[in-house]
């Protein structure tokens, strides 16, 4: 959106633009590389506080998610990829996913060992000579959640 001026209120640019006070610049005006910023020491101030704090969390990020991935190759045995550039985004995404696979496949060998322990069960409860085939499939399902339950367990 375009204001409309009356020449008088231009006042002339040091490279041949024009500037309008209080509002900055106008189709006919020069780039904003000329215009006059006022800003007080106490302002410029705060504004580099506010730099540092941000680079102070950003740090305190980065070290976060590097015990994250020491802990990730520690408990769960997953060593992750560096990321490709070396920002907190990429770096948190890498966290975030191998975190969330580690937790699934706990969560997963705990499902499957506790869905064949119940079908064990319902098995044991009858008669030896009512079990039959399926009996003896139940206790190698069993036998087979047990291992990979030990496979997660061993990596600790």
């Amino acid at each position: 959106m375009y204001l409309k001026f009356r020449a008088s209120q231009f006042a002339a640019c040091s490279q041949g633009g024009r500037h309008v006070p209080g509002y900055g610049l106008t189709p006919s005006t020069c780039s904003y590389e000329h215009t006059v910023v006022s800003i007080t020491p106490q302002a410029l101030q705060h504004l580099l506080d506010e730099l540092e704090a941000s680079r102070s969390s950003r740090k305190r990020a980065w070290e976060i998610l590097q015990e994250i991935r020491w802990v990730l190759k520690d408990i769960a045995g997953m060593e992750l990829p560096p990321p490709a550039r070396k920002t907190i985004d990429l770096e948190g995404r890498l966290v975030k996913d191998a975190v969330r696979k580690t937790l699934k496949d706990r969560h997963n060998a705990l499902a499957d060992l506790v869905n064949v322990i119940r079908k064990y069960r319902k098995f044991s409860e009858q008669p030896l000579t009512l079990r039959g085939s399926d009996y003896a499939h139940a206790a190698q399902e069993l036998n087979q959640a047990i291992d990979r339950a030990e496979e997660l367990l061993q990596s600790l």
